[in-house]
């Protein structure tokens, strides 16, 4: 069955194979001067607190590959709805230059599978048409079936600390994994590489 990760779900994600990522829509403010960035902080807005953790956590990660300190806001503030104020003086207080704020949505559909018939090569007789009724009937058959899709899509924006001001908005989604960690790994990935194409990320 292929199966998509959904963050604020809870139940367990099962699926074989390699999460991708792709960068479904992108916006950058053309306005926008970059600065050097030395330090981010990474907000996740899904209700589950180990999602939570996971996709800031693979947000820092990725951006530490880059050679960029990151903070998340797991793992400054406690569980609960954040203080604007309370984020506003951290931002501040710690000499961030961006914050990256992440929402995830969920897609299910029902995807339909064809029946498969393995292909023989026709032989040359098959004795009337029954014997070849007979020879079709027998060969290896898989019928149809439906199996569901999830698809994790994840709005992000990132705005530059001096003035609060949104510079870079995108969408993804993502597919194939076989946990919620893999999938934040996946969107992680795709975000900073596009940020840094970018030229939000800035050294």
């Amino acid at each position: 069955m292929k199966r998509t990760l959904l963050a604020a779900v809870a139940a367990p994600l099962l699926l074989a194979g390699c999460a991708s990522t792709q960068m479904v829509q992108v916006w950058r403010d053309p306005s926008y001067v970059p600065a050097p960035v030395k330090r981010v902080f990474a907000v996740a807005v899904i209700p589950n607190q180990q999602y939570r953790v996971d996709f800031e956590n693979a947000v820092a990660k990725a951006m530490t590959s880059r050679g960029i300190e990151a903070a998340t806001s797991a793992g400054v503030f406690p569980p609960g709805q954040l203080s604007r104020d309370g984020v506003t003086d951290y931002v501040k207080a710690n000499d961030v230059q961006l914050v990256v704020v992440m929402r995830l949505n969920k897609v299910t559909t029902q995807v339909y599978n064809p029946p498969t018939v393995a292909y023989v090569p026709p032989a040359p007789y098959y004795g009337g048409w029954y014997g070849y009724y007979g020879y079709g009937y027998g060969t290896a058959y898989t019928p149809g079936y439906y199996s569901e899709e999830t698809i994790v899509q994840a709005e992000t924006n990132v705005y530059a600390v001096a003035g609060e001001k949104l510079v870079w908005s995108g969408s993804s989604s993502t597919f194939n994994f076989t946990s919620a960690s893999e999938a934040a790994s996946s969107v992680a990935a795709a975000l900073v590489n596009d940020l840094a194409k970018s030229g939000i990320l800035v050294k």
